[in-house]
């Protein structure tokens, strides 16, 4: 390891990234402190980790490649233990042409490839990572499938009685602890809303919903089912014999040294109870109000609405449409120091400061409705209620806009003018809600094209047309759709975007639903009067290359 460590330093000077003096003292520190060469330069922040991995790949003529996005093959990295890969800082992650692909750190360690070698019988091809990415992608892949095989094999030898019973308790190095721990870790890391855990007659499938479709991610053998299964429920303290009945449950955790709270609900199935966890990472919902889609016109039409002294907005969609994401951006535009705001929130997404926020807790009586009115007599200025869900929380909620509050909540229809006749239907009186409801943005998300590989598309006429667009949009724009590339994992899109119809409550509209006008009428003068349908804020996104066509066609009417 002395000659690695010498030829490393060499390499970096005659690249001229360092200098002798730099390796000097970074040999100096190496010997006082101990560590890598490699680290100890990227500590003392001569070189970046990237730095040091392209420059070593292009004296050697190996590839330098970017492991957050490479298309790692499990089966390579099922060829060496945990220990191996940690100690020597090796994954493999390939094949080409006969030869194990092996990911390495430092491509001199000439004793890890012989290891590697001599553990698999094949040749060794080096290909240069920086250090972080190598240890993240052993923590992805190498654990994980260390993991699965202990459960394979520990299960094989337990009746499911014994493994239900046993599986599930224990410390961090019971296999299925470990298992469940690194399937939460991998949907936090790869950005998943949910995770499905699915049992089958046959199969017990786990799959995470990224960017609003479902993947699946692994088939875990049936015989874990039960255990995998009593491990999150005692996580999310819940009644681990009670299987006939949905539960609710918890689980708040940090993951990478960020806080993440975790809502579980089992669901009984024939084949055993079904689980769904969905992922509330803060760091990952939260966006300014001018960052969630909105064209410059619905932005300022918003804006016109939320500063308002008074009066109730609603925002609607579907559960996993963004509505959370676009009241908080709402917020943060309200939050001064003259004003003071509060919420009732189930639960509360994302902590801001300089805001009052409350959870519900229905356990202790403290539901929506209970809440609201709490917050009405602390002299709130602004009221955000996370959900309309019943009619005693609808109707407090629009009567607190007509006592000189702002009121921002969600409510679930399919468009803006149904959030009318919705309230109506709850019961909430129309003669109150037509004096206190200033406006409703319906919204949904659609993915975002990858900006890496989207490829132009060659659409007829005809499709432009029975999509939507004006003859003479469908003369001019360009339409592009999806590829897949590393960056997006094959499925050609990365991210998503809102798609919007923002309808403002004025006069006419007020004097329609006062005469008991239904939605359809309602939506009528509302297109008159100017409010952009959701259908073409979508088609306007795929005329600017943001999304595709069938992506709008999957999400929007």
């Amino acid at each position: 390891m002395d000659y690695s460590r010498e030829r490393l330093g060499d390499l970096l000077v005659e690249s001229g990234l360092i200098t002798a003096d730099d390796l000097s003292d970074a040999l100096a520190a190496q010997a006082r402190d101990g560590g890598k060469l490699g680290e100890v330069l990227v500590r003392q922040l001569i070189v970046t980790e990237d730095q040091l991995a392209a420059a070593l790949a292009g004296q050697k003529g190996y590839e330098h490649v970017i492991l957050t996005t490479y298309p790692v093959d499990h089966a390579a990295t099922a060829l060496i233990p945990e220990r191996m890969a940690r100690q020597r800082s090796i994954l493999p992650i390939g094949f080409a042409q006969g030869k194990v692909l092996l990911a390495m750190v430092n491509p001199l360690d000439i004793e890890a490839v012989d290891d590697v070698e001599m553990r698999t019988g094949m040749r060794v091809q080096p290909v240069v990572v920086a250090a972080s990415q190598l240890r993240h992608a052993i923590d992805k892949f190498i654990t994980s499938s260390d993991a699965f095989q202990d459960i394979v094999e520990s299960v094989e030898e337990l009746s499911t009685d014994v493994a239900d019973t046993l599986a599930p308790i224990g410390g961090e190095d019971v296999p299925i602890v470990r298992l469940v721990n690194q399937l939460i870790r991998e949907a936090v890391r790869a950005e998943a809303s949910d995770i499905h855990i699915e049992p089958g007659s046959k199969r017990f499938v786990v799959r995470y919903r990224i960017d609003g479709v479902l993947n699946e991610i692994m088939e875990l053998p049936m015989a874990a089912k039960p255990g995998v299964i009593s491990r999150i429920k005692i996580m999310a303290e819940m009644d681990i014999a009670e299987r006939r009945r949905p539960q609710d449950g918890r689980i708040a955790l940090r993951v990478d040294d960020r806080p993440v709270d975790i809502r579980v609900a089992s669901l009984p199935t024939p084949n055993g109870e079904a689980l769904t966890l969905r992922i509330l990472n803060s760091e990952l919902t939260f966006r300014s109000i001018e960052d969630i889609g909105l064209s410059d016109e619905a932005l300022k039409s918003l804006k016109r609405m939320i500063t308002k002294p008074f009066g109730a907005l609603f925002i609607s969609g579907p559960t996993g449409s963004g509505k959370s994401t676009t009241m908080y951006g709402a917020l943060q535009l309200l939050n001064q120091t003259t004003a003071k705001i509060i919420t009732v929130e189930d639960p509360i997404e994302y902590q801001m400061a300089g805001i009052t926020q409350m959870a519900i807790n229905p356990k202790i009586g403290l539901t929506f409705a209970a809440g609201l009115r709490t917050i009405l007599r602390s002299d709130p200025d602004v009221v955000m209620v996370g959900e309309i869900r019943d009619p005693e929380t609808a109707e407090i909620a629009v009567r607190a806009a007509l006592t000189g509050h702002m009121v921002l909540s969600s409510i679930h229809t399919n468009d803006a003018p149904s959030a009318l006749t919705r309230l109506n239907d709850m019961g909430v009186p129309p003669y109150v809600t037509s004096s206190s409801l200033i406006g409703v943005i319906a919204q949904r998300l659609v993915r975002k094209l990858c900006v890496h590989c989207k490829q132009e598309l060659k659409v007829p006429g005809s499709r432009l047309l029975a999509a939507g667009f004006t003859p003479t949009q469908a003369k001019k724009i360009t339409i592009f759709g999806p590829n897949g590339c590393e960056l997006c994992g094959q499925s050609g899109y990365k991210g998503r975007i809102g798609v919007y119809e923002i309808m403002p409550v004025d006069e006419e509209i007020t004097v329609a639903f006062l005469e008991h006008a239904p939605a359809e009428r309602l939506r009528e003068i509302a297109l008159t009067n100017g409010m952009i349908p959701m259908r073409c804020d979508a088609l306007d996104k795929v005329a600017a290359g943001i999304t595709s066509l069938e992506e709008i066609d999957r999400v929007v009417f």
